[in-house]
């Protein structure tokens, strides 16, 4: 299972950096610092997001719009392609919630990294998409590719993302999207009764025999796959208590408003 760490070293045949760099004309190692410097806020965010049946909602519908960053990330880095930008700003809205979180994690990440603020904010969108195409493709691999499939057709259809991920709140996704996540919110799954054989299970009460034991359903690949996709939101390194502090402290305040 990947993490944020290991999609940006995958991005764009491994040269991710190699272009950033070019692109904003700083050097690879001031790149790699910008990105080290964003994923701990982006792990903190998307991990944020998954705390409540909205926040996944976000996720989910910012994912069923990923095909151009999912074709950025593969991509060698030639060029950025048409509507990135909206899909960068889209994975930040998703990420952080507000535009005033995404100044303020640009601001302190620049700090980190020892870069301008006005440049920072510039590098976020960029690394989002790379950050949210890796992990459209992950998700596609990981038991999620036909609930975004169907996010992506409903969309196509004009039903809008927004709409087509209420509806499957309701239980029309493909694999009882609505039962799965309530499930992981503590809300009443409903239960399919077992099929069994009736005739054995009296007779086994009759004669003192152990009645046949239910076998747990296998499960659901949909729920699978989103345990997962917040695996993948794990950082995957060790980050500096000092820059973690001033990022929860910025999602605190956020969050208490």
């Amino acid at each position: 299972m990947l993490n944020l760490f290991e999609i940006m070293q995958n991005a764009q045949g491994g040269n991710a950096y190699n272009n950033l760099a070019n692109q904003f004309g700083i050097g690879p190692e001031q790149a790699q610092k910008a990105v080290e410097a964003l994923l701990p806020a982006f792990s903190l965010g998307l991990q944020q997001q998954t705390q409540t049946l909205e926040g996944w909602q976000n996720i989910l519908a910012s994912l069923g719009q990923a095909q151009t960053s999912a074709k950025f990330f593969d991509s060698d880095g030639d060029g950025i392609p048409d509507h990135l930008e909206n899909e960068g700003q889209n994975a930040l809205g998703t990420m952080f919630g507000t535009a005033e979180t995404t100044q303020r994690v640009a601001q302190q990440a620049a700090q980190f990294a020892g870069l301008p603020a006005a440049m920072m904010q510039q590098m976020l969108p960029v690394i989002a998409s790379m950050v949210m195409g890796g992990l459209f493709k992950g998700a596609m691999n990981g038991g999620l590719g036909g609930l975004l499939a169907s996010m992506m057709q409903g969309a196509a259809m004009g039903g809008g993302m927004g709409g087509g991920l209420a509806g499957g709140m309701a239980g029309g996704m493909p694999g009882g999207m609505g039962s799965i996540l309530g499930g992981m919110f503590g809300q009443p799954v409903p239960q399919q009764p077992q099929p069994g054989n009736m005739f054995e299970t009296i007779l086994g009460g009759f004669f003192g025999g152990r009645a046949p034991q239910p076998q747990p359903a296998p499960q659901d690949p949909v729920a699978a796959g989103l345990e997962m996709l917040k695996g993948m939101f794990q950082t995957g390194q060790e980050v500096h208590t000092t820059q973690m502090d001033a990022l929860q402290q910025i999602f605190r305040q956020v969050t208490q408003r």
